[in-house]
């Protein structure tokens, strides 16, 4: 009995604990966009998405005008890992704490002639935060990218890992955007007829939400 009592107390931690850890949530179902809307922002209506072999398909409009598809929800600190494949060329990205006017930090997607994969942009900053140069080393231009991303804090700390290797480590020092924002995909939007042929897609979208 003396053992028994210890025992069972040992057990109920642990399930106490496994119920309260923090658990991963999938933000795409791989066959609708419920939880998902689209948000009018950089000039456009929000671009054009369709769920396509279970991926979200990203595209510009018909005018060339892009925008983003955003979480119908705000997020604070979490970790965020998605598959991603663009075509070339293509410019894209993974927003972060994103505003309603679509301003935010943004994990590039730019798989274009002088672009950046897994670099840190934030138009609130001017430009770019971080470019990491040696992406296309990480990046797998055929196939599909495995993206990464950790925030947390505010001014926020961001981490980033392309196909394992870390892009961004990067701790601000000023409060560019609110602790809770939105998530968002982008489809850049811009002129030729690249948007017409190009596209970026993805999958496998889940969160961990922090300090929850």
């Amino acid at each position: 009995m003396g053992r028994i009592l210890p025992l069972c107390v040992a057990i109920l931690l642990m399930v106490g604990s496994a119920l309260s850890a923090p658990r991963w949530q999938k933000l795409f179902d791989g066959k609708s966009m419920n939880g998902w809307r689209l948000m009018a922002v950089h000039g456009g209506r929000g671009g054009v998405w369709t769920v396509e072999k279970g991926a979200l398909v990203g595209n510009q409009d018909t005018d060339h005008t892009g925008g983003l598809l955003g979480t119908e929800r705000k997020f604070s600190d979490f970790e965020i890992e998605l598959e991603f494949q663009a075509d070339y060329p293509v410019d894209s990205g993974l927003f972060l704490r994103t505003r309603d006017d679509g301003m935010g930090y943004q994990i590039t997607i730019d798989y274009r002639d002088g672009g950046y994969v897994g670099s840190l942009y934030a138009p609130a900053a001017g430009g770019f935060l971080v470019q990491y140069e040696d992406w296309q080393k990480a990046y797998r231009k055929t196939g599909w990218n495995k993206l990464k991303v950790r925030i947390e804090g505010r001014p926020a700390r961001i981490t980033a890992w392309l196909n394992g290797v870390k892009t961004i480590d990067y701790q601000d020092r000023e409060e560019r955007y609110p602790r809770e924002g939105y998530i968002g995909l982008q489809v850049h939007g811009g002129e030729g007829a690249w948007g017409e042929n190009s596209r970026v897609r993805f999958r496998n979208i889940r969160i961990l939400e922090l300090g929850r």
